[in-house]
């Protein structure tokens, strides 16, 4: 058996319900064959992609990954059904595409393209896997993104895509209000070597190889002990199971004290990379100005990170 789009919205349909069984009344089909359809998927790709007992279907670690990529897939499959029904009768509207990582960038990003491309229709997706956008630009399945790299893992272009670098910006530590050492105004990152460590389960490899450098250097090497989406991992540092990291813009969370870094172990730089046959690329530089002022005008909205700038000031540029 092939793999197929309405496999993939099954699996999405089945993750969203929470159920085989009300996944079954959306896709109106009966329960026993979107069962059968589920195990036949999971041949594909040889393991389980739920754990399914009493109170439901949730995803494995590999049904998690699964659906990542089919939610980034589906909507160029559905971009591909609606610009088919619409050839030879499309307006002369242009379009932008954009793909957004998860980070506090995007919205500047869409909010200067709003007002630099007046009349241009901005379409947004959000990818949770990063690694994936830089390939959507090469093949011009869309026309921007937001990106980020890591000291160590620079991010090259790809063949017919320009990237221009935006911030540098150091990533903090979150941590339990209750925690010891969240009195402290910055925190060495030696002293949670015996902190249980929560990860996105998503997280992207340079980001990962640059946190376990970093601790390496230090001389310990983290326990990574909760791999968990935003949500969970939020609750479980604000009852002091663990620790994260964070962005730097973040403006706070209940329960949650978040403190740089003394040093600046860790850091991320923002950038945007285009189309050079695109649309944006006859703006580019424009675009780039205005969403880098909007940038640091955001962070001083974030308190910490404020705070963090008067005392040392902007980071230099990675390279």
């Amino acid at each position: 058996m092939d793999l197929e789009v309405r496999h993939l919205r099954a699996i999405c349909a089945i993750a969203e319900a929470g159920s085989i069984s009300r996944a079954a009344v959306v896709l109106k089909m009966s329960q026993p064959a979107l069962a059968a359809q589920l195990r036949r998927i999971e041949r594909m790709f040889g393991g389980p992609l739920f754990e399914r007992g009493r109170e439901g279907a949730r995803p494995t670690e590999l049904g998690a990954w699964v659906l990542v990529r089919s939610r980034s897939l589906l909507p160029a499959f559905d971009e591909l059904r609606r610009d088919g029904m619409r050839y030879g009768h499309a307006a002369d509207r242009p379009r932008i595409r954009v793909g957004c990582m998860s980070s506090h960038l995007a919205i500047n990003v869409i909010t200067c393209l709003g007002e630099l491309f007046a009349g241009t229709d901005v379409v947004a997706r959000t990818e949770e896997a990063m690694d994936l956008l830089p390939g959507l630009l090469e093949s011009q399945r869309l026309e921007l993104a937001t990106l980020g790299d890591y000291p160590g893992r620079e991010l090259v272009p790809p063949p017919g895509v320009a990237y221009a670098n935006i911030a540098d910006e150091p990533i903090f530590v979150g941590l339990a209000e209750s925690h010891p050492l969240a009195a402290r105004q910055e925190i060495e990152l030696r002293d949670l070597a015996e902190e249980d460590w929560g990860m996105h389960a998503l997280a992207e490899a340079g980001h990962r190889e640059h946190f376990w450098t970093a601790c390496a250097q230090r001389g310990f090497e983290p326990r990574v002990a909760y791999s968990a989406d935003l949500s969970l991992a939020l609750d479980l540092i604000a009852s002091a199971r663990c620790v994260g990291m964070f962005q730097a813009t973040s403006k706070g969370y209940a329960g949650i004290a978040i403190r740089p870094l003394a040093g600046t172990p860790l850091r991320f730089r923002h950038m945007i990379g285009w189309t050079e046959q695109g649309p944006v690329a006859l703006r580019a530089s424009a675009l780039v100005a205005a969403v880098t002022r909007a940038y640091w005008a955001e962070v001083r909205q974030a308190p910490v990170y404020a705070a963090w700038l008067d005392r040392h000031g902007p980071l230099p540029p990675l390279g």
